[in-house]
């Protein structure tokens, strides 16, 4: 009924966010993916955050994760796997030919010592991979440029290569690669005509950000939350000169 009245709302969108397979039944499953699609709803999910997940799921159920959301029907274009740590060359070409999207976390993964998200693999099978924080408890800051840097120099490091995850396809994955993951490509995520006024801009001038001889690699490698000074959210400004304009 919710989703329903607010159908027309351009600023209210749904998804369906069960926790993660280790944490409910499979009756819950077989609820969730049918409630998916009959609404046409995303289902954002912690996947393969950690070892022990797979281990639990063997335990408990007698498979793999990925295996027992295929048998519920979760395993599809729908799906928003989170983290997505413990993924072996099989289980990335499941995942490219479900047309599952993926959200890495890096600073939540190093935290909790969950392993590495493996990205440049991810992205060459063709599979939409989004920036995210994960919650409070594993990140602290949720601040998404430090995630974008933290994402850049580990994908480096985890691949073995220096010019693996540039500067432009790390910026690609926290913006339009982010819309495309919550299936809101055709609203946000890039700016360019018929789309939302969705921009952030930032003071570039500051000394952690000179010279500037390329603005891409500033903001992945360099750039923070301390530089933003203005935000605007379908064309509204909610940040004015670094002041909250809609809240004290």
């Amino acid at each position: 009924d919710l989703v329903e009245s607010c159908r027309d709302d351009p600023m209210i969108s749904f998804a369906l966010a069960p926790h993660s397979p280790y944490t409910i039944s499979d009756p819950t499953m077989d609820r969730v993916a049918e409630v998916s699609e009959q609404q046409g709803l995303p289902v954002h999910m912690h996947v393969l955050e950690t070892a022990w997940e797979i281990q639990k799921s063997q335990e408990q159920h007698g498979v793999y994760p990925l295996e027992r959301l295929d048998r519920h029907g979760l395993l599809n274009e729908r799906l928003i796997a989170v983290h997505m740590t413990q993924l072996g060359s099989a289980d990335i070409e499941r995942v490219a030919d479900a047309g599952a999207r993926v959200v890495h976390c890096p600073q939540s993964n190093l935290k909790l010592a969950s392993g590495f998200c493996p990205v440049n693999d991810l992205l060459d099978a063709g599979i939409t991979v989004a920036l995210g924080t994960d919650g409070a408890a594993a990140n602290n800051d949720l601040d998404m440029l430090a995630e974008l840097q933290s994402a850049a120099l580990l994908a480096k490091g985890v691949a073995g290569k220096a010019d693996a995850l540039g500067a432009v396809e790390a910026l690609e994955m926290a913006t339009l690669s982010g819309a495309r993951a919550l299936g809101l490509d055709k609203t946000t995520g890039s700016i360019e005509p018929g789309k939302q006024a969705d921009l952030c801009a930032l003071n570039l001038r500051q000394p952690e950000t000179q010279p500037l001889h390329n603005v891409i690699s500033q903001l992945v490698y360099a750039a923070s939350a301390r530089q933003v000074t203005d935000v605007w959210v379908a064309g509204r400004r909610v940040l004015d000169g670094g002041a909250l304009v809609t809240m004290d």
